[in-house]
């Protein structure tokens, strides 16, 4: 009979155990840096934003600088930030380029005044030159008028007004609607965002890590959440819109069934508005899909406006869907002066015509100039989640 072969326990020795804690360390350090990245590193937790990709990267410099110059002459006059009006902002393109075209209305006290703070802006601009260049001109007694071309092209409009001539279209306390974007790689910014002491509209991305958990959260604590719909982008597939993304190529039924499955991982939604889409917003056909099946939902569009072209506003006038557009996008440019200009901008644009719709980012730099605008925004304007100024 033979005898069982008794297995050798294997001694734990000092050597041995510091080599184990040392792997073990290894593995938790190693897990940490990947959950970091994936978390922390931009291009790794965020989805590219399409808004600016489709724009000539240079004149958008050159607006930003001719935005600041103008920004910071008012400021060092100490112009009263409730004399100033943004009365337009258009989306433009000539040429292959795609630009916001901008009116800005100053109400000074007399024509004195307006000459005074029309100089200090202009030659403040003149050190723009010569990509920039200058016209003045007078449409009345009471209007100066400043042109700015950059780069050839119309890019801004000053007009310095000592009577105020409009007639206001609203009685009511001016309202602001801030929709935050590509909401869902982010967690804890996410809840950061839920903490500023604004009604914000969260717009969920519907393959993003925290999705439903991010839509459950905002929704127990009053927030309006609307979807985030992936649609093409020009330069696409160069450019990508991520998983799930309505393309032009796609006919009624797959458009529908997309939608379908994008709405049920963000289930409790009010509206929908596209993430990119330059390329699928301009087509009538496609987005008379879209719309259809918006109506059929009871749902709202939001026309995030990536390209000048985009039909989605006026197409649902036309076809009865509850429709609203943006206003502004608030931090393309990354830097704190510049995303505090963009709130100034939706500001003025809210005191001119009475409502105005930002979009904004999940970036760090967004929360907190949200934040220090808090105060003033709950003091001088209601703001609103986005369904309350759908037409």
């Amino acid at each position: 009979m033979k005898k069982k072969r008794r297995r050798k326990t294997r001694k734990i020795t000092p050597k041995r155990f510091l080599r184990a804690l040392f792997l073990t360390g290894c593995i938790i350090v190693t897990g940490i840096f990947f959950y970091y990245l994936y978390h922390h590193i931009p291009g790794t937790s965020s989805t590219d934003y399409e808004e600016i990709s489709g724009k000539s990267s240079d004149l958008n410099a050159k607006i930003t600088s001719i935005d600041h110059a103008i920004y910071e002459s008012l400021y060092k006059e100490k112009v009263n930030e409730k004399n100033i009006y943004f009365s337009e902002i258009t989306p433009s393109n000539a040429n292959g380029c795609e630009w916001d075209f901008t009116e800005v209305t100053i109400k000074v006290r007399d024509q004195d005044d307006a000459s005074r703070i029309g100089n200090i802006v202009n030659n403040e601009l003149l050190k723009l030159k010569p990509d920039v260049v200058i016209t003045k001109g007078n449409i009345s007694d009471h209007d100066i008028v400043y042109n700015i071309f950059s780069l050839g092209f119309h890019t801004h409009r000053i007009r310095l007004v000592s009577k105020d001539t409009r007639e206001k279209s609203y009685r009511d306390v001016p309202k602001i609607a801030i929709i935050i974007d590509d909401i869902g790689n982010d967690y804890e910014l996410a809840s950061s965002l839920m903490d500023i002491g604004l009604p914000l509209t969260l717009s969920v991305l519907p393959s993003s890590v925290y999705a439903k958990d991010i839509a459950e959260k905002a929704r127990e604590k009053g927030f309006e959440v609307i979807l985030h719909l992936p649609m093409e982008p020009k330069n696409y597939p160069a450019v990508n819109p991520g998983p799930d993304a309505l393309l032009t190529k796609m006919d009624e039924k797959e458009i529908r069934a997309i939608m379908g499955k994008d709405l049920k991982k963000v289930p409790g939604v009010s509206g929908v508005n596209n993430h990119m889409g330059s390329c699928f917003t301009e087509r009538e056909d496609k987005m008379t899909y879209v719309l259809r099946e918006l109506k059929k939902r009871g749902l709202f569009y939001l026309d995030s406006r990536t390209t000048s072209n985009s039909v989605g506003f006026r197409l649902a006038g036309n076809m009865g869907v509850p429709a609203a557009k943006k206003s502004v996008f608030l931090d393309n440019d990354l830097s704190s002066k510049a995303v505090k200009y963009q709130v100034e901008r939706l500001i003025g644009m809210a005191r001119y015509s009475g409502e105005a719709i930002g979009i904004g980012h999940p970036h760090e730099i967004t929360v907190d100039v949200l934040k220090d605008y808090a105060g003033i925004l709950n003091k001088e304007f209601k703001v609103v989640p986005v369904s309350e100024l759908v037409k």
